[in-house]
């Protein structure tokens, strides 16, 4: 496959969700990798009734990362703009991009790990519960309780080539996949995709982490 010119903004956003400090409190440190779409029905309901609910009692075991990207394709025009054709139309394709701007903003608001990634699960939380995941990202931004200064950062940053070569980047991400895509959501668990994990995950995601903590917490029990 072609390899698209990334333009440095999607450097910043993979390097840092992790690598300045440690990224969880306990041990295992569990990585898991959501690749998704705003309008997929499936990514929707693993969003928001498995990762969202199980996440507070997990958190200091889990490494989560975004890709908002999913079943789509990416083409570098010759005006060298990028345009996007998005599995279930523009309006995913809108809310990919806007979902990815929001994570993209709150990654580097220069708060600790725990609070970005926090932050991170409880806004895209907020989109894909929402009526219409394309366009919640403003409205999510605020109740989620980021500042002015980041919501525009995040409005700046969906009207802007910034945005479209985040996006980009997350297509680079997803075609890299190994095997590749053919489901949405996929759910890599440490960077090694299983259809046994995947299944696990979408219907009892807090188990399937559980059952990778050999001391396992409290929570655990519940």
């Amino acid at each position: 496959m072609m390899r698209l010119p990334i333009i440095s903004a999607f450097v910043l956003l993979c390097g840092s969700n992790a690598n300045a400090e440690s990224p969880c409190k306990s041990s295992p440190c569990i990585t898991v990798d959501v690749y998704y779409e705003s309008l997929c029905g499936d990514s929707m309901m693993f969003i928001r009734n498995e990762l969202v609910p199980s996440y507070p009692d997990l958190k200091d075991y889990l490494n989560i990362n975004f890709i908002p990207y999913g079943k789509a394709s990416t083409k570098l025009e010759e005006s060298k703009k990028y345009s996007f054709t998005c599995q279930h139309g523009p309006v995913e394709c809108q809310g990919n991009k806007a979902q990815g701007c929001g994570y993209d903003a709150i990654l580097n608001s220069g708060k600790t790990y725990e609070e970005k990634q926090s932050l991170a699960v409880a806004f895209i939380g907020c989109a894909m519960s929402s009526d219409n995941p394309g366009t919640a990202v403003p409205e999510c931004a605020k109740t989620t309780g980021l500042s002015e200064e980041t919501r525009k950062v995040i409005d700046d940053c969906i009207n802007s080539e910034k945005g479209d070569a985040l996006l980009a980047g997350y297509g680079e991400k997803t075609h890299d996949l190994n095997p590749a895509l053919t489901s949405v959501p996929t759910i890599i668990l440490d960077g090694v995709y299983s259809k046994e994990n995947q299944r696990a995950a979408e219907s009892n995601f807090k188990k399937l982490i559980c059952d990778r903590i050999p001391d396992k917490p409290a929570a655990c029990s519940k």
